[in-house]
């Protein structure tokens, strides 16, 4: 409990200077959107069932991006709800004003329906307070997310190979079951692509298609996705 204690202590302070940054000074940038999906498939494993829709709200200042993220099912019994908090700064190259490294911390939540938190389980109450890291190994896209509290490790690689988006995610529990049952191995292999439908002269609606597999359980599935 002191553990999780000392967690919420940190996240609240970095909370609360990213709020003063964002109230000190100019936002300069904002955005909201949303994507609708066939099913919610998040790092090899699903979440509830049929079509969830997930709109998310950010602001932008610099380096420094907070921002919420969720997932809804379309219909009653879909189950599955997801309301993420997520923070993150990232690292660029003075010459080329690239993009190299980025850090996140995302604290997740699962409200029922009503929006109504189980007991203990409200935003900033329970174990699921991720840290993050992802950057660039030449054609490589890695990232590297830790769960503090469940100590479960994910890895995942990131490449293009002609058209395809290729994704292989390791993932490894050390305490309980979270990823690979208790064990490690890989939980995701997924192979996707995108493209856009013009609709008129000035917008187009992207489209992606991804089919995934979860070695680690046999699991297969395949998603199609829309964002407006």
């Amino acid at each position: 409990m002191k553990k999780l204690k000392n967690e919420f202590l940190t996240l609240s302070i970095i909370l609360s200077i990213a709020f003063t940054t964002f109230n000190t000074v100019s936002v300069q940038a904002q955005d909201f959107g949303a994507d609708l999906v066939s099913s919610y498939v998040w790092r090899g494993t699903q979440f509830g069932s049929g079509a969830h829709i997930q709109p998310y709200m950010e602001l932008n200042y610099g380096s420094l991006t907070g921002g919420v993220w969720g997932s809804f099912p379309t219909t009653a019994n879909g189950g599955g709800n997801e309301l993420d908090l997520y923070l993150s700064y990232f690292f660029k190259n003075n010459k080329t004003q690239e993009k190299y490294f980025e850090v996140t911390l995302t604290n997740y939540s699962f409200p029922k329906d009503g929006g109504i938190y189980n007991s203990g389980e409200g935003l900033f109450e329970k174990d699921y307070l991720e840290v993050a890291g992802s950057g660039k190994l030449g054609p490589i896209n890695l990232m590297v997310g830790y769960f503090i509290e469940v100590e479960a490790l994910y890895v995942e690689a990131a490449f293009l190979v002609g058209a395809v988006d290729i994704g292989v995610g390791f993932g490894s529990d050390s305490k309980d079951a979270f990823y690979a049952g208790g064990d490690s191995g890989l939980v995701n292999l997924s192979f996707g692509g995108s493209k856009e439908i013009k609709i008129t002269e000035e917008y187009s609606l992207p489209l992606s298609g991804s089919f995934i597999y979860n070695p680690d359980n046999e699991a297969a599935f395949l998603v199609f996705g829309m964002n407006f």
